[in-house]
């Protein structure tokens, strides 16, 4: 963003208080008109941009164990923590990588390329 959409209409606003007529018309008026392109450039953008929630943005996903796994521990994942389980034990500080969700809990497996 260039200022963004506060900073064109102080700008309007100083513009129309400071500036002779008719310049601070004008230029207030230039300023309430990139205010409204800006607004609609980024309402567009982030109409495009979809957000990715939920349980498939999980699987996949690497995180590092924060309690050891043996078999049932907690992990990190994009900054959350969840109770995460394991067929082997896995200590603390090793990445891994989600495998499946079931309900709250996470089936993981050491991650190779982590380690």
């Amino acid at each position: 963003m260039i200022g963004g959409p506060p900073m064109f209409l102080l700008l309007a606003l100083l513009l129309l208080i400071f500036l002779p007529s008719p310049w601070n018309l004008a230029g207030a008026l230039v300023s309430l008109i990139l205010f409204a392109i800006e607004v609609l450039y980024w309402q567009r953008r982030m109409q495009a941009h979809k957000v990715q929630t939920g349980v498939e943005n999980l699987v996949g996903a690497g995180g590092e164990v924060t309690a050891p796994l043996a078999p049932v521990g907690q992990i990190r994942v994009h900054g959350e923590l969840w109770e995460a389980r394991s067929n082997r034990t896995v200590p603390a500080g090793q990445a891994v990588r989600v495998v499946a969700v079931h309900g709250l809990t996470l089936d993981v497996e050491a991650d190779s390329e982590g380690s």
